[in-house]
């Protein structure tokens, strides 16, 4: 009786605000299937860029007063290149889906189906799907934004970088976790003044009996914990934007990461607004300018250790904090498996259970378990 009370309270609280839709089973099981097609048919090579393109869509549109709202500013540099994955998005979203589940749904719902992709041929498995949840609202203006933006700066150091995500409401140990993302995808430097992919396939869990495996940076992973934590002291270098990003030593590696990044391992900060940083790792030749102070271990410095030896344990708890993102600002809610048997979205998990067995035969993954 307590559960059937909860539903219809949600539900009454659905219909008096606005735009909150509740997806039917069919809705939501062709939108996983049509999101799934859609991420596939980005391929190029073996990198799927919608993979890591809906997760950094998921992040922004979670960002700001509104919360997860479907809504992107497209005007807003922070949201610079955006529109190469929402324009695909909002096709498909319009040509089927609307009236039927949010905009903010749909978004939300593309990062967790991207997410599972990516650990396909990895041992460790992304599980968000099994507890996404529905009830999103759209602001007044979708897929347009009408409310106030604030983003991290890659310039920014220890104390700005934690205390931003203090402010968005995750812990430093989450803050870390949520990091963990930029295991997937690249900079642009028509976009964000930074050239460079975060990882390579050194440290990647992608299992030798993968049939035509994805590339590193479409694979979600705890290599970005290893590319610091592992590789010998990274050196600061100057952009054509005249930004500064973070190189290993090896002139043949393309890696790169940002201060942003650095800082979950390094107590630093940037001295100036193109990311200098106030102190060095070891050569003071990795500067423009000498610097006589070494950095200190940053406060997260444990953590990030701990998520480069344990990669299983990063892909639960990045279920976990992602999922909790994604529903930030939504206090309506609902896991999509706990509705009540009557309602039309029971038994959802039924139906990720069958969409979950279509993607993995389209993909081939083997019924063994992959090497570690």
């Amino acid at each position: 009786m307590a559960r059937e009370y909860l539903l219809l309270t949600w539900l009454l609280v659905c219909i008096v605000e606005t735009k909150c839709i509740i997806p039917s089973k069919t809705t939501f099981k062709n939108a996983l299937t049509d999101l799934f097609q859609l991420i596939e048919s980005s391929r190029k090579g073996n990198d799927l860029p919608l993979i890591a393109g809906c997760v950094r869509l998921a992040f922004h549109d979670c960002v700001g007063d509104g919360g997860c709202d479907g809504c992107i500013d497209h005007t807003n540099p922070d949201n610079a290149g955006l529109k190469r994955y929402t324009e695909p998005l909002d096709s498909l979203y319009d040509q089927k889906y609307i009236g039927k589940i949010s905009r903010a749904d749909f978004y939300a719902l593309c990062a967790v189906v991207a997410l599972n992709r990516s650990t396909f041929d990895t041992p460790d498995k992304y599980t968000g799907l099994s507890i996404f949840k529905v009830g999103r609202k759209d602001c007044s203006q979708s897929p347009a934004e009408d409310g106030d933006e604030n983003f991290p700066k890659g310039t920014d150091g220890m104390a700005k970088t934690f205390q931003y995500f203090k402010d968005f409401g995750f812990n430093e140990a989450e803050a870390i976790i949520l990091l963990g993302a930029h295991t997937l995808g690249r900079c642009s430097l028509s976009n964000s003044g930074y050239d460079g992919a975060w990882v390579d396939n050194r440290f990647s869990k992608v299992s030798k009996k993968a049939i035509n495996p994805l590339a590193p940076t479409s694979v979600l992973d705890n290599s970005y914990y290893n590319m610091m934590v592992k590789i010998p002291p990274w050196k600061q270098f100057e952009t054509s934007a005249h930004k500064m990003q973070w190189r290993e030593p090896n002139p043949f590696s393309s890696t790169i990461l940002l201060n942003c990044d650095m800082a979950i391992f390094y107590d630093l900060n940037a001295t100036d607004e193109f990311g200098n940083s106030d102190c060095r790792l070891s050569s003071p030749l990795s500067f423009k300018i000498s610097k006589t102070r070494v950095c200190n271990p940053s406060v997260g410095r444990g953590i990030t250790q701990f998520y480069a030896n344990n990669n299983a344990q990063f892909i639960a708890d990045f279920a976990i904090v992602f999922n909790r993102m994604i529903e930030k600002n939504s206090a309506t809610l609902q896991t999509a498996a706990n509705l009540v048997k009557d309602d039309p979205l029971h038994k959802i998990n039924e139906a990720f259970d069958e969409v979950t067995k279509l993607l993995n035969e389209v993909s081939g993954i083997a019924d063994d378990t992959p090497d570690k």
